[in-house]
This record gives C-alpha cells, structure tokens and sequence, in this order.
C-alpha cells in the first residue's frame, strides 16, 4: 500500500497545518514582548511524521497499515517554557482560540507515565485549506517546561540507541532523575512566585512614599 500511495499529496495539508499552526503562534510569542507582557512561550517547533514513521508505528501498535488516516499525531507541534504554570497559561491560551478545537487532553504533568515521563499533551483539531475545500486535520500539541524537555529528549535518544529496551538499571535511573527534574520545576516556580509577591510589596511600598511626599 504504502508504494503505491501518494504521500506528498497526503501529507501536504498536514504541513500546511504545522506550519500555520507555528506561525500563529510565534506571532503571539512576539506580541508578548512587544507588549513588554511575561512570555510563557520559549520556543515552538514542529514535525509531520514521515511514511515510514507512519507505517512503523501502526505495527507497533498493532494496526492496519491501511488505518494510517486514524492516526492523530501525524502533525505535531511542542511548545517548551520556563515554568509549569506556564504550560497550563499556555493550554488556556490554545483553549479561547475560535480556530483551533481541542479533543483531547493527557496531562502527564499531574499523573506521570511510569517511566518518569512529563509533559502536557493535547489531540487538537485544526482546518487546512485545500482545493477541495476545509480539511480537518488532527496535530499532537505537546507542552513542556525545558527541564521535562531535556529529560525526555534524553529518554528518546536512549529509546532509539536500545531498540526501545531500555536496561531495567537506566530505567531506574531515569525514573529518580525526572523526580529530580520535577523537583526543579517546582522549586523555580516558587521562586518566580516569590519573586513577583516581592515585586508588588516594592511596588506598594513606592506607591505608599509617593504618596506621603505629595500629601
């Protein structure tokens, strides 16, 4: 099937889509500072999935190599950020846009995948223009801080490098250093949050002086 299949031309909305999708949203990310707003985007970046990607995945997952239009995460995008509030002002962000439609939410943030993995996931419908109309197309959306993003891209390399059997002793492994990552995350959001309670004591505090000088 997949000789005979014409996979730019199946392909092609899906790049459309990631590709208007990273738009959008690095106009958004640019609009924060112009605005002198707190960015919660760091960077975003994006993929489609190629044919044999596609095929090697509905073997693992034990699908039809025919049922690749079922699969929802042939487009992805990944925004990283600096902090885990962030990822979830980032998901309300996606949540009030008209043009995207999200159908889907796994939040391993809150409830980690046992091998430590964290992030924020979203299944998310988006419309490609096409000369046959409107096309619906489903993107992967995930969302992580740069701590979970290192960890994960460390787990990834180690799945291709043992053939996804990892060695039980570097899953242990693993498994404490995303614990250590998460604890770091915690830590840097509490320090942000100190850090601004700080800032508007200061600011209360000039506002008060002011207003006592002029008084």
């Amino acid at each position: 099937m997949e000789n005979t299949m014409n996979w730019a031309l199946f392909l092609q909305p899906y790049e459309f889509a990631v590709d208007n999708f990273l738009l959008k949203f690095q106009f958004l990310k640019n609009q924060y500072n112009l605005k002198g707003l707190k960015n919660p985007i760091v960077d975003i970046t994006g993929r489609v999935k190629t044919p044999s990607s596609i095929m090697e995945k509905l073997d693992r997952l034990n699908m039809p190599r025919s049922d690749y239009k079922e699969l929802t995460d042939i487009g992805g995008v990944r925004i990283t950020c600096k902090f885990i509030q962030d990822v979830y002002d980032i998901y309300e962000l996606i949540k009030s846009r008209k043009d995207i439609q999200i159908v889907l939410v796994k939040d391993y943030i809150k409830y980690p995948k046992p091998s430590g993995y964290r992030s924020f996931h979203l299944i998310v419908k988006y419309s490609a223009e096409t000369i046959d109309g409107q096309m619906p197309i489903y993107l992967e959306v995930q969302i992580r801080t740069l701590a979970m993003h290192l960890w994960a891209s460390i787990e990834h390399s180690l799945k291709y490098k043992y053939y996804s059997n990892i060695p039980t002793s570097i899953k242990e492994r693993l498994k404490e250093t995303s614990k250590i990552a998460n604890s770091l995350d915690i830590e840097m959001d509490k320090i942000k949050s100190d850090i601004i309670s700080a800032g508007d004591e200061l600011d209360r505090a000039i506002d008060e002086h002011n207003w006592k000088r002029l008084s």
